[in-house]
């Protein structure tokens, strides 16, 4: 709860506050903030099912950094927009822990419906 937290209030900080950014740092930027969201997306999935163990969390998310921030560096060294690439598969990532917590909700919300209705037919009968 405390990450959300702080995450809301760098999203509401950065929303009023003009920072510059080096055009050299744009592309890491931009895929180190789908390595976060990833992240977020991923342990919330993790902890839906209740596998969710921190020590995993870390070593991924820094991994991640790792790999993701090398081949962006990577790419702009051969003058090749690598980040790009690497957009595109956490993006993906992204999406895929999406859809599998929506579908984690809907089941949830199924289960729940299905209950009130025999509980709504025991009562009748």
């Amino acid at each position: 709860m405390i990450i959300l937290i702080g995450l809301l209030i760098g999203l509401i900080i950065g929303l009023f506050v003009n920072v510059t950014i080096p055009p050299g740092l744009t592309p890491y930027l931009a895929v180190l903030t789908l390595v976060g969201i990833e992240a977020l997306t991923s342990s919330y999935n993790a902890m839906q099912r209740k596998e969710f163990a921190a020590s995993k969390f870390i070593i991924e998310f820094l991994s991640n950094l790792a790999i993701a921030g090398l081949l962006t560096a990577l790419g702009v060294q051969l003058d090749y927009d690598f980040a790009i690439v690497i957009a595109f598969v956490f993006a993906y990532r992204i999406f895929r822990n999406i859809s599998f917590i929506s579908r984690y909700f809907y089941l949830r919300f199924d289960a729940w419906r299905k209950s009130r209705r025999r509980s709504g037919d025991h009562d009748n009968s």
